[in-house]
């Protein structure tokens, strides 16, 4: 019986949170009345009332920061000599010049810092005499280490159009030392017979528009000399070169282009160069390796032996050294000299009456060249 009474209370105690859970107030009325008590008989069986656990929402579980990734230690950078980088490589091959111009090169420390400004740079290129040179570059970054490297320069000949032999009685009128005033009255008979000729300049002579009028109307020009002073210009190579590159930028300054023929003052035979031993043979090496041609001759007019003569003597030496030479002639003349310029006319007339052609050279003509005695 107690034990009824007490699964009943139980009961009630359960009961009454869901009511109120679920809103129902219970009156005070309801409160206040006392319970009604019912007698149990001790073999009373009352059935046990099953009760849910009111349904709760569950809290979300708190969030988790993503873990950041650990922070990698700083990598060790290895301390290296510093690197001298050459451009266009450490073997190098050049053309024979006047001028060399080194491809380039530069350098970082082991920390990427450039330094190429503290490179020293040893050694010689020769740009105008075909061979083998080394240059050295050396660099120290701030540590105090050191780095050198060497890059071989080879020189060899610039390449040449082979020569092509012009067919028999080709006659090759050539003119030193001008252009004068004589050489206009020469350019307008070389228009009257439409024949071309070949002028060896001096840079200096004060009728250079001259030079581009022969250069206009399909003469040749060659540099000759800038001073005509042997003296001056044989006195070593770069002498020489000073006075040939004078003359080189008047040309192109009236033509619009250097050229690529010349005759030496006093052609490659010359004696007076002699005070420099050897000079004649290494220019004569020198400018062809550097692609000029130079052209001595092997008919001379005389005009320029310093004994009297005429126009007729002149047009007789040029005539008869042209027969002698059937196959090609190149002729020496001097426009700055009045007989050997009236000379001319008869001299192209004569050459029509027999066959002759007269021509200007260029790199593809035969060459003439003296014994060379220096």
């Amino acid at each position: 019986m107690k034990r009824s009474v007490c699964i009943v209370l139980i009961c009630v105690f359960l009961i009454l949170p869901i009511v109120s859970a679920c809103g129902v107030t219970r009156p005070e009325a309801i409160s206040e009345a006392p319970i009604p008590t019912a007698e149990v008989r001790a073999d009373d069986t009352v059935e046990a009332i099953s009760v849910s656990t009111p349904f709760a929402t569950p809290e979300p579980l708190p969030t988790v920061p993503p873990t950041a990734p650990p922070t990698p230690e700083p990598t060790e950078i290895p301390v290296t000599d510093p690197v001298i980088t050459l451009i266009g490589g450490d073997s190098v091959q050049v053309e024979a010049d006047f001028y060399f111009t080194d491809p380039g090169y530069f350098a970082d420390d082991y920390l990427g810092n450039n330094i190429t400004s503290r490179i020293e740079v040893s050694g010689e290129v020769i740009p105008y005499k075909v061979g083998n040179y080394s240059i050295t570059y050396s660099v120290t970054d701030d540590g105090g280490r050191h780095s050198t490297v060497v890059r071989h320069v080879e020189v060899v000949p610039v390449e040449m159009p082979e020569i092509v032999m012009p067919p028999e009685k080709t006659v090759y009128l050539t003119f030193d030392d001008g252009p004068c005033g004589y050489t206009e009255q020469l350019l307008d008979v070389l228009k009257k017979h439409n024949a071309k000729a070949t002028f060896f300049v001096i840079g200096n002579k004060g009728r250079t528009d001259l030079i581009k009028r022969a250069y206009e109307e399909g003469h040749a020009v060659g540099v000759h000399t800038y001073t005509h002073d042997y003296k001056k210009i044989y006195k070593n190579e770069q002498a020489f070169f000073n006075d040939f590159w004078a003359t080189q930028e008047v040309i192109k300054e009236q033509t619009g282009s250097y050229t690529r023929i010349f005759r030496f003052p006093g052609g490659s035979g010359n004696t007076v160069s002699r005070r420099n031993k050897g000079i004649m043979t290494r220019l004569t090496k020198i400018m062809e390796d550097l692609g000029y041609r130079y052209f001595d001759w092997n008919v001379s007019a005389g005009d320029a032996s310093g004994q009297p003569y005429s126009s007729g003597d002149v047009k007789n030496r040029v005539v008869s050294g042209m027969k002698s030479h059937s196959d090609y002639a190149v002729v020496l003349q001097h426009d700055i000299h009045l007989q050997s310029v009236k000379a001319v006319d008869s001299i192209l007339t004569w050459g029509e009456q027999n066959g002759y052609t007269f021509l200007a050279l260029d790199l593809t003509s035969p060459v003439v060249h003296s014994q060379v005695q220096n």
